[in-house]
């Protein structure tokens, strides 16, 4: 069995319950073939790459149907990038913030953000944390280089709207040590504003109501 590379820590999820990890990362590369391949289930796994602690609610269940069906047709580019260098998650971290919440993050997010800036910054990309883009806080981007990378639990909604707009996002869940990237080609941007504008059509309110 691989072991992590770096400390986990079994905390609180929005729900209240303490959650345990695996000792072993999540393999990520193995979930994405699955989704390539069409396997019976994968988006079931496919939704452990965004969520670890959290539920999804319907809009995410909605926007992670439409990255599966693009990553099958070849809408989206998507890659598994191993952090290479030391991660920066260690019992120093330990008694920083609370539980995980919107509000008070936990030592562990913290350092998963850490962990993926000096990662980038060790590209020569000069990453910082929480950027604004399009309405939203990102963990960790670069404007400059138009990069940006979620760590632990993230809404599919967030990957699709940014992929709609053409800018490439990464995801890093706290129980794995790659970064899946996701990069939209035109296609996918044609085919998610159409998929996306239907869902609106489709729930729009009845004049009568």
């Amino acid at each position: 069995m691989t072991k992590f590379r770096h400390l986990i820590l079994n905390e609180m999820s929005l729900s209240g319950l303490y959650k345990a990890i695996p000792e072993s990362p999540l393999p990520v590369a193995g979930i994405i073939q699955a989704v390539r391949d069409d396997v019976p289930k994968c988006e079931q796994e496919f939704l452990k790459i965004f969520f670890c602690y959290r539920v999804a609610s319907t809009s995410d269940i909605f926007c992670l149907g439409i990255l599966s069906d693009a990553i099958k047709a070849g809408y989206l580019e998507i890659s598994v990038e191993f952090i290479s260098i030391p991660p920066q998650i260690d019992t120093s971290l330990k008694n920083i913030g609370g539980e995980r919440s919107r509000i008070i993050e936990s030592a562990e997010h913290q350092g998963m953000k850490i962990w993926a800036r000096e990662f980038l910054r060790s590209k020569g990309i000069p990453a910082t944390d929480e950027v604004s883009q399009l309405g939203y806080k990102v963990d960790v981007a670069c404007l400059k280089k138009q990069i940006f990378v979620e760590c632990g639990d993230t809404e599919p909604r967030k990957v699709f709207d940014f992929l709609r707009h053409k800018l490439t996002i990464g995801v890093l869940q706290y129980n794995s040590e790659e970064i899946v990237w996701f990069k939209a080609k035109d296609s996918f941007v044609e085919y998610a504003n159409h998929k996306f504008l239907a869902f609106i059509l489709e729930n729009k309110p009845s004049p009568d109501m």
